[in-house]
């Protein structure tokens, strides 16, 4: 199609396939400047489409990629889609989860450190080492997580500059000093965030938890 044959001169149709060829503006700015016209099969359109709203991520993308509002993001590790709530750059997007597996899948933490995922549970079995869990350095109020303990070398909870975890009338130390960690392999925990990326309360707790 030339620059100068209008749209409105196609013809209609009752239905469309995938391989069906479409025309298509690149560049339009206005009506007196239409940009390049080519042809584009509804499949490349599509394409397009899905490689620009919904992105993927091995794992939790807050702090990791960057996010324009309702955005959506699919977290290939995990199986948890995720929708950006506050466009920003890789440290300052927000991304919310749309559906959680932290109802019904245990996550084996066999690995250190590990940076948690808000709605995650996760069960420290790392054999004789001990287990290092980072809070999350986004969340959401009212996301939460679970540690189970395992095996036999326990695990920590540590914080990043400007979190703390409050168990009951005691609170960590601020920031990168601060944590929570196991006296006994089988220690539990579940917190929930009541300050949007700072703060984190211990709503239950199996065993005698060090805090620092």
């Amino acid at each position: 199609m030339g620059l100068e044959q209008m749209f409105t001169e196609l013809p209609s149709v009752g239905s469309a396939s995938m391989s069906d060829v479409i025309c298509a503006v690149q560049g339009y700015s206005g009506p007196s400047t239409l940009g390049l016209s080519v042809q584009e099969t509804l499949q490349q359109v599509y394409n397009l489409f899905q490689s620009n709203i919904i992105l993927s991520y091995p794992g939790d993308p807050n702090g990791n990629l960057a996010g324009t509002t309702y955005q959506l993001c699919w977290d290939t590790v995990d199986s948890i889609l995720w929708v950006c709530t506050i466009s920003g750059t890789e440290s300052t997007a927000v991304w919310t989860q749309v559906t959680s597996n932290a109802e019904g899948t245990w996550t084996l933490a066999n690995s250190t450190p590990i940076t948690v995922a808000s709605d995650h549970k996760y069960v420290a079995s790392n054999g004789a080492t001990l287990t290092t869990f980072v809070l999350p350095a986004i969340a959401s109020f009212g996301t939460t997580f679970e540690i189970s303990g395992f095996s036999s070398g326990g695990w920590i909870l540590t914080q990043n500059a400007g979190q703390s975890i409050n168990f009951g009338n005691l609170t960590t130390t601020a920031g990168v000093g601060g944590s929570l960690s196991s006296t006994n392999q089988n220690d539990y925990i579940k917190v929930v965030c009541v300050t949007a990326n700072a703060t984190w309360n211990v709503i239950s707790s199996i065993g005698i938890l060090t805090i620092v």
